[in-house]
């Protein structure tokens, strides 16, 4: 992954017109994908070659989520293609392929809490843990299985 003042370093500026919240690194390429405000939207960013200090936008991979939402949590990997896992409640989770902006997988949930965390566990596993402490399990192979929930004691 990128490390701070090993990969990048930011002396003034920035690259980005708008809140980054969450910034993730796509293993095996050289993508990034930021969230925050306004929306729930997905940024994709390009760091150019070695000898040159470039971050560079090049798409915007969007949410079902309007304005007013809250920002999307993500996560990365790059098992079979790049993928993104994002989403701000448990019942708009997404994984979008990065590149063609393909939406792979999309959460069976009625659920709308809100989330504070999601991961994937491997490239078919994936953790989500709600605002409130519920931890939930899905499996990308069985898009409509339910939720394996479990409160977590506070």
């Amino acid at each position: 992954g990128l490390c701070p003042e090993r990969d990048f370093k930011v002396e003034c500026g920035g690259f980005s017109n708008r809140p980054v919240y969450s910034l993730k690194y796509v293993p095996d390429t050289s993508l990034l994908v930021t969230s925050g405000p306004p929306d729930s939207s997905l940024q994709v960013w390009q760091v150019s070659a070695e000898d040159s200090d470039v971050i560079k936008s090049v798409s915007a991979i969007p949410t079902e989520n309007g304005t007013g939402q809250p920002w999307a949590k993500i996560a990365t990997i790059s098992a079979r293609a790049p993928w993104v896992l994002h989403g701000s409640r448990l019942n708009n989770v997404q994984i979008t392929e990065v590149e063609s902006r393909k939406n792979v997988y999309a959460a069976a949930s009625g659920n709308g809490e809100e989330l504070s965390g999601l991961a994937f566990l491997d490239c078919n596993t994936l953790l989500l843990c709600c605002a409130k402490g519920q931890l939930c399990l899905a499996d990308v192979r069985q898009p409509q299985s339910p939720w394996e929930a479990a409160s977590v004691p506070s």
